[in-house]
């Protein structure tokens, strides 16, 4: 099958052309904080805040596997969600209140500043290497420190903790903080475990709209624009046929993770919330729309797995040769002989079933 044969080059070029929707995945939401600028204070900042520090560290963990495709998206990513959480940052309650605190903003803030710059600079030059590799070690501190913080502050917002919240989560961030020491003092630590940790904050990146759109739906989808759900499949689902190809498994869980919950999920809770709303957000076709669009998206990933099947059998055996000795068929493949093989025909792909002998 041609596209089995190219699965590499074609995955690769996937790759690349799922910057465009991620480089707009924020985008909408963005345009509608400027336009609707009370509204943004509703958002879940946590989960914004999570998943561009996921964003952020993804790209250190591609850029240390050389694929620099990958780690220009995830520094996209980081970018566009940091300026959300800038703008959610800049509204304030009735009393005055910021809808971000303070301190965990700016630490935010400082953290993409220098997450950013320094997997720049390895891209460009070499002369930078021990300093990433320095930041790539730490990237389990941050992971970890950042994890804690957003499952304490979701846990905040669900339960609607007001007093001592900002406690609540500074403590968490410093447990984190703390066990992120311990793994990277025992030598636990560095850019595998970096790359895990990222990939868990990018996957808290649907929770908290996912909870509220269920929970409150009236706060969730008033300032949610669900064109997000759109751009976040396609962005995804083209890396997933890259991170399924080269059974990259930290990238296939961030990926799989972001079309499935990020994108099918919260799809239909977004459908359920809205039928609870007394004045919709969604029309009866916006609802069918966006449930066909991820029902074809069922189909591609099927697609991909398919043709991914096909393309490490065509692969395997692509460099066999075959000699014919009476009604024996003697199979080489690489150096190993093979005495009984059945040969048949599967469209252009010439396929092997083989049984090793036995000496």
């Amino acid at each position: 099958m041609v596209i089995a044969e190219h699965m590499d080059f074609l995955t690769d070029k996937a790759v690349a052309v799922s910057t465009i929707p991620f480089l707009l995945l924020m985008v909408p939401q963005i345009i509608t904080n400027f336009q609707e600028p009370d509204k943004a204070g509703t958002l879940k900042w946590a989960g914004i805040a999570s998943g561009g520090i996921g964003n952020l560290l993804l790209a250190s963990f591609f850029m240390s596997a050389n694929e620099k495709k990958q780690a220009l998206i995830q520094a996209i990513g980081a970018f566009t969600n940091t300026v959300v959480v800038v703008q959610v940052f800049m509204c304030k309650d009735e009393y005055g209140n910021r809808s971000v605190p303070t301190v965990p903003f700016f630490i935010i803030l400082i953290v993409m500043i220098i997450g950013l710059i320094l997997p720049g600079l390895r891209a460009v030059t070499d002369r930078s290497k021990r300093l990433f590799e320095g930041w790539l070690k730490l990237t389990t501190v941050v992971g970890m420190s950042a994890l804690c913080f957003s499952l304490a502050t979701q846990c905040v917002d669900t339960f609607s903790v007001k007093e001592g919240a900002l406690t609540i989560q500074s403590i968490s961030a410093g447990v984190g903080l703390l066990v992120g020491v311990v793994l990277l003092v025992t030598g636990k630590g560095g850019g595998t475990v970096g790359g895990s940790l990222a990939t868990a904050l990018f996957m808290f990146l649907p929770v908290p709209q996912l909870i509220g759109n269920l929970v409150d739906p009236t706060e969730a989808l008033d300032g949610f624009n669900v064109v997000f759900i759109y751009l976040n499949t396609l962005g995804n689902g083209l890396g997933m046929s890259r991170a399924i190809y080269t059974r990259n498994y930290v990238w296939m869980a961030g990926a799989v993770w972001g079309c499935y919950v990020g994108g099918v999920l919260l799809s239909i809770t977004c459908v359920i919330g809205n039928r609870q709303l007394a004045k919709r957000k969604m029309s009866p076709a916006q609802e069918i729309m966006l449930l066909i669009f991820q029902g074809l998206f069922i189909l591609y990933t099927l697609a991909v797995l398919y043709f991914d099947r096909q393309a490490k059998y065509w692969e395997a055996h692509s460099n066999a040769s075959f000699e014919m000795d009476d009604d024996n068929i003697v199979v080489e493949m690489d150096g190993n002989a093979i005495n009984e093989a059945h040969l048949m025909e599967n469209g252009d792909i010439l396929t092997v079933q083989a049984q090793p002998s036995e000496e």
